[in-house]
């Protein structure tokens, strides 16, 4: 090996003859840019899904039924690089489908389908328990911050 102006040239021998292997700074800048963007790439941000939803719940019971209706904030984490959601407290939700355009996943009983392009949330879900039928349906407006992690 010997140094030269600019780069370092190492030689080989390979069937007899010299070949020559040079690394250029330039080459070895490129590759140094290259490993940063896939390392900060894997530590891609979670985002944080606030949202302004009206609740109705239906409860069905063998004696009679009612309803109500409520304004409610759930609150959600979508981490990109995993492909995963979370509610606020930390439980996982089961992903159904997760796009640029799409996220749908259930937990508890209850489906929730979030459209990226518009920010609207929806939801609903059936939880059967001892006779009486719960029916949950609701939607609403989203809001979506970084994680300042």
């Amino acid at each position: 090996m010997r140094r030269s102006v600019g780069y370092t040239e190492k030689y080989y021998r390979a069937e007899g003859s010299r070949r020559k292997k040079t690394i250029r700074p330039v080459a070895q800048c490129a590759i140094l840019v290259l490993a940063i963007c896939v390392l900060t790439g894997a530590a891609a941000p979670r985002v944080r899904l606030t949202c302004i939803t009206n609740k109705v719940v239906i409860v069905d019971t063998p004696t009679g039924s009612s309803s109500s209706n409520a304004q409610e904030n759930l609150n959600f984490w979508i981490e990109e690089a995993s492909k995963g959601v979370l509610l606020a407290d930390g439980v996982p939700l089961s992903i159904q489908r997760f796009d640029d355009r799409w996220i749908s996943a259930t937990g508890g009983g209850v489906s929730y389908e979030f459209d990226r392009g518009s920010r609207n949330l929806t939801f609903a879900g059936t939880i059967m328990k001892q006779g009486t039928a719960t029916i949950i349906i609701g939607s609403g407006k989203c809001t979506v911050e970084s994680d300042a992690r």
